[in-house]
């Protein structure tokens, strides 16, 4: 599907439904509201569902792996090639994600959207947008049109995943340097200054923050995103994880599949 085909398939939250939960929660014999946010939680997927009775058995978790140019400013703490690594550890069930997966019966769904090598047991060259993002300090991280087909590789696999039962989807991403590409996309939207929006990541030293602060002002300058266009804001200083993430989201409410928001990079692109 394409992205403003799901995007005219995207309808309103279904009022009616998570009026007849909210009914059926005061129907049942306990404390007023007092399941709290759980109670909150299962009313908003009947809205998003558009059913008041529905499942939420099968489970799946789309983890978005690709690679970012910026690590080569020095903004990371590991190298670019654990990437690769990780993402090829999530199609053997070996990382600590897969086994929390495991534990709450959630099939796990790596993709290679963009990462630098290809991946045993993972990359789907059909799917494969590149081989990394561009050093987003020095010019912009893709071309537009390669950011619209990452945004629906992450729509068609919300479409496959549906198709095969699921009904309820987590995200999450694997790409190292992405807190850098997202802190630039939060500072850019909502016009925050980097030193607001950008943190040590996987731990940098305070020097290493610095410089990552300094990375964050120096491609938004270089690229000059216009923040009301979040194709470009993507294009110029995101990455194909983000922009695959934020086809999830599209995707789910083309769908009515409630999408599960999961840190930092993942809120960034559902923004």
């Amino acid at each position: 599907m394409k992205l403003f085909e799901a995007i005219e398939k995207i309808g309103d939250i279904d009022e009616r439904a998570m009026e007849k939960t909210r009914k059926q929660w005061l129907s049942i014999a306990k404390p007023l509201f007092s399941l709290g946010k759980l109670e909150d939680i299962i009313t908003k997927i009947s809205g998003i569902k558009g059913d008041s009775l529905y499942s939420i058995e099968r489970k799946a978790l789309i983890v978005m792996c690709a690679d970012n140019g910026v690590v080569e400013e020095g903004v990371t703490q590991t190298g670019q090639e654990v990437t690769a690594v990780v993402t090829e550890n999530f199609s053997r069930g070996l990382t600590s994600a897969c086994i929390m997966s495991k534990t709450a019966g959630v099939d796990v769904v790596p993709v290679d959207i963009g990462v630098a090598v290809d991946v045993k047991g993972v990359t789907d060259k059909r799917i494969k947008v590149a081989y990394g993002t561009n050093n987003i300090a020095k010019g912009a991280a893709m071309t537009r049109g390669q950011a619209v087909s990452a945004i629906e590789v992450g729509i068609n696999k919300v479409i496959e995943l549906r198709d095969k039962g699921y009904d309820i989807i987590a995200t999450g991403e694997m790409g190292i340097g992405n807190t850098t590409t997202s802190s630039a996309i939060m500072s850019c939207l909502f016009d925050l200054q980097a030193e607001e929006v950008t943190g040590r990541g996987a731990g940098l030293t305070k020097e290493g923050l610095r410089k990552k602060i300094g990375v964050v002002k120096k491609a938004i300058d270089i690229n000059k995103p216009d923040k009301n266009d979040s194709i470009d804001v993507i294009s110029k200083i995101g990455g194909f994880d983000i922009a695959g993430l934020a086809g999830v989201f599209i995707g789910g409410g083309a769908c009515r599949i409630p999408i599960v928001i999961d840190g930092f990079i993942s809120a960034i692109s559902a923004v």
